[in-house]
């Protein structure tokens, strides 16, 4: 099966994708080498867990346990693979942005941005919230509001490969959050700028996703960090700030093993841990200071009930031009 879907993936994504067998299994507890046969996919320059489902008997909660598990034993995203599904787990799993690939030429990758169907649809009515490369292209756009920018210049100025680097462009440009005009010296380069503030950060921010893909608490802060939550959010108001440290870093900078986690609940409550959230995307990139820009701040604190921190951010952000025009 996996041949087959490797020449999927190749055919429509990324000529250069790569499954091999995971080479150790011992990794994993017993009952998950039950249900999966455990590969790497490399896609788009991007190694993440290919796991070919044998027992589908697990409910959508199990299945979410399963694959959290998966993804701290190995610190990568999971990608289940399916023979077949039923149409309602398929519809389940795209509900809670699980990914998969099914071998009748069908996926969900939200961790790319790849959701391809037998059917075309209207991407801008199915977006829900921006993927992260999507996201980060949303930000830079924001940090540069001036800026005309074609898509070769961005992808080398974001690190993006030019697929990616496409995407992102049309899925800002399909949800009229940037325009573009033709140009260059050949005369058939799209050269891109955002519209105008408010409105940019106003249609944008209902698809802005938090950032934050895990938190752990440890006694040793990361070497490069940024100041984050309401720690970062004290920084800019007069919310008070929390008795421990609050720090970012990039998924692709954590490694478990470098830390000694704590996860007893008592003991977090008890001693002065640092909190280190796990980001999807660099919270560096868009920041020249100790703290994370103040989109992604909002982004990973907009969804919290206090309000206390609704009011400290709508205060922070009406002094700043793209907010208020």
């Amino acid at each position: 099966m996996t041949m087959t879907i490797e020449r999927y993936l190749k055919n429509n994504i990324d000529e250069e994708v790569k499954i091999v067998q995971l080479s150790d299994k011992n990794t994993f507890p017993l009952y998950l080498k039950n249900k999966y046969n455990f590969f790497e996919l490399t896609i788009l320059n991007y190694k993440c867990i290919f796991a070919e489902v044998l027992d589908q008997n697990s409910s959508l909660d199990q299945l979410q346990k399963q694959i959290q598990k998966i993804e701290e034993i190995t610190n990568r995203d999971a990608v289940l693979l399916y023979k077949n599904v039923s149409r309602y787990r398929r519809k389940s799993l795209i509900q809670r942005r699980i990914s998969f690939v099914i071998e009748d030429k069908q996926m969900y990758l939200p961790f790319l941005g790849v959701d391809l169907k037998k059917t075309k649809e209207n991407l801008q009515n199915e977006v829900k919230y921006f993927t992260a490369s999507t996201q980060m292209a949303y930000l830079y756009f924001m940090y540069h509001k001036d800026e005309i920018i074609n898509m070769t210049d961005f992808s080398n100025r974001m690190g993006f490969n030019k697929m990616t680097a496409s995407r992102a462009l049309n899925d800002l440009h399909k949800l009229n959050l940037i325009f573009y005009e033709i140009g260059g010296e050949t005369g058939r380069s799209k050269n891109y700028r955002r519209i105008n503030d408010p409105e940019y950060f106003l249609k944008g921010k209902a698809y802005l996703r938090n950032p934050v893909k895990k938190t752990v608490y440890a006694k040793k802060t990361p070497i490069h960090w940024q100041r984050a939550g309401i720690e970062a959010l004290a920084g800019f108001s007069m919310i008070n700030s929390l008795n421990h440290k609050v720090v970012a870093i990039d998924k692709k900078n954590f490694n478990m093993d470098n830390y000694e986690l704590i996860e007893n609940q008592d003991l977090i409550k008890d001693m002065q841990l640092t909190e280190i959230q796990i980001w999807e995307y660099p919270p560096q990139l868009f920041s020249n200071k100790d703290h994370v820009d103040l989109v992604s701040l909002y982004a990973s604190l907009k969804d919290e009930s206090d309000e206390r921190i609704e009011q400290a951010l709508e205060d922070v952000m009406r002094g700043e031009s793209w907010y208020t025009g």
